[in-house]
């Protein structure tokens, strides 16, 4: 070779440049990372890939983890509480109707 000198040079640049490109790929990648709707935290690695892997994408795709596993107590709740009131209602309805006992009878025939 006829300039080593300008072959390590070539190295330092190319290294400098593979840098630059690499941070300027982590920022774009940063910028586009989707954030909760709920309370605007970042999305994680792991959670933005499993928005990704969703066949379905609903309305929790778009919540971070924990408001994530919150919303769904939260609804859980919700549809435990529907479902008492409608047993409550279907047993009220069910219930024969109890005639009211008074102490006196007044009004009640027989």
């Amino acid at each position: 070779m006829d300039n080593p000198d300008g072959v390590r040079l070539y190295q330092v640049q190319l290294r400098e440049v593979r840098r630059r490109e690499a941070e300027r790929e982590a920022a774009e990648r940063e910028a586009q990372r989707p954030v909760c709707t709920q309370c605007g935290i970042k999305f994680t690695d792991e959670r933005r890939q499993e928005t990704k892997r969703s066949a379905w994408p609903g309305e929790w795709d778009r919540l971070c983890g924990p408001c994530k596993r919150e919303a769904a107590d939260c609804a859980e709740a919700e549809r435990v509480a529907r479902r008492r009131a409608e047993e409550a209602e279907r047993a009220a309805a069910e219930a024969p109707a109890v005639e009211p006992r008074s102490r006196f009878r007044i009004g009640r025939r027989r």
